[in-house]
């Protein structure tokens, strides 16, 4: 069972669309950042739903682009996770729900293995959407510290 680590953060926003990073879901062998993308249905892009779904087939060009940093420079990008040699980030099957006003799309990405137990910078950016690059620092330790708690659902 994974351990969660509150991050409660909005990553981007236009006057359409937020992405949104509520929570991080760690495992003893990598963990889910559980992204999710909120839409005003009066104002979202048409298309938006077949945007996101171009992450999972590959079409990265132009659909959401989440990146990794870490502080011995290496990068990891939801881009590359066709390559399947660790570190990857791959992008993980969601799910839908809304109502009248807005729509939650949730985006979960894959990160193998876990990350260093420093900070890291987690950059979103989503041309398509309107937005420009952001960054957010994630805690590296809380991660580790996540991972050492959570449990196996059958003995070792």
């Amino acid at each position: 069972m994974g351990a969660i680590v509150t991050v409660e953060r909005l990553l981007a926003r236009t006057p359409a669309v937020a992405v949104l990073l509520p929570l991080i879901q760690v495992y003893d062998s990598g963990c889910l950042l559980n992204i999710d993308v909120v839409a005003r249905n009066d104002t979202a892009p048409r298309g938006l739903a077949l945007q996101l779904d171009s992450a999972y087939s590959g079409e990265e060009s132009t659909s959401l682009h989440i990146t990794l940093r870490y502080p011995s420079g290496l990068v990891v990008a939801s881009d590359t996770d066709h390559h399947c040699a660790p570190p990857c980030l791959s992008w993980f099957p969601g799910g839908v729900r809304g109502d009248a006003a807005f729509t939650l799309y949730q985006v979960p990405l894959w990160l193998f293995p876990l990350p260093p137990a420093q900070d890291f910078l987690l950059t979103v950016e989503w041309p398509w959407a309107g937005i420009e690059p952001e960054a957010l620092w994630l805690d590296g330790a809380a991660i580790a510290e996540a991972a050492a708690r959570s449990a196996s659902c059958w003995p070792l």
